[in-house]
């Protein structure tokens, strides 16, 4: 199960969360850090996920990645899973988006959207889908060419790059 319509609040800056993951035996959601970092966010700011309190445990900033833990009573782990060439779908706290994997990196995808349908500002974060599983977060949207930048779940699917 994905993140669907979960929402992070700090300072009155809302995000989207892309995914729920384990981290250090803790229940993560996890953003992009630039939501968190934008509110004036640090490590123990206390945000609303899905309606409960929850804290900023880590900023990765080297990966634009930020972890929340969850009440894992609230919180089912995301299904992660490797982007590969061709159709996805970026979901959004409001929208479904289809784009297109049109390359993939150890830390970061980059995706093709119709530029007439192009993620807003405000959803940075968001995850990205194929096949029912979240394969990135969207980090930054280039306009002039119909183009996002995603981190790539090699970073936030793997226990060992988190550290």
């Amino acid at each position: 199960m994905i993140a669907e319509g979960c929402l992070v609040k700090s300072k009155a800056i809302r995000g989207t969360v892309g995914a729920i993951i384990p981290y250090n035996e803790r229940v993560c959601a996890i953003t992009a850090g630039h939501v968190i970092r934008y509110g004036n966010g640090a490590v123990g700011t206390k945000v609303v996920v899905d309606g409960y309190e929850s804290t900023v445990v880590r900023l990765l900033n080297d990966y634009d990645l930020a972890l929340i833990e969850v009440s894992s009573q609230h919180a089912t782990l995301s299904a992660i899973g490797r982007a590969c060439f061709g159709p996805a779908e970026l979901i959004t706290y409001d929208r479904r988006i289809a784009c297109r994997v049109i390359d993939t990196g150890r830390n970061l995808n980059r995706f093709a959207f119709p530029c007439a349908n192009m993620p807003s500002p405000g959803d940075s974060g968001a995850p990205i889908l194929q096949k029912g599983e979240v394969i990135g977060l969207l980090s930054s949207v280039l306009y002039n060419n119909c183009t996002g930048l995603g981190i790539s779940s090699e970073v936030f699917g793997n226990p060992s790059r988190l550290r």
